[in-house]
């Protein structure tokens, strides 16, 4: 777990949300949510990948897409 330093956590209450944060080490883009919002997208996305959790399935998979 990553505690925030006061700034970060005033940019929670920013109007931008959710709130990014940059890993200035690559550029990469990270969204802050909340767990409970976390959670309700999993349960939602959780169905649709079902029949993806097998690696023989892998193949399937568009690698030039």
């Amino acid at each position: 777990m990553i505690e925030l330093t006061e700034t970060q956590a005033k940019a929670l209450d920013a109007s931008q949300q959710p709130p990014v944060a940059v890993d200035t080490r690559t550029g990469q883009e990270y969204l802050l949510i909340r767990r409970e919002v976390y959670n309700k997208v999993k349960a939602v996305l959780r169905p649709i990948g079902r029949n993806w959790d097998d690696s023989a399935d892998d193949d399937l998979i568009r690698k030039d897409a």
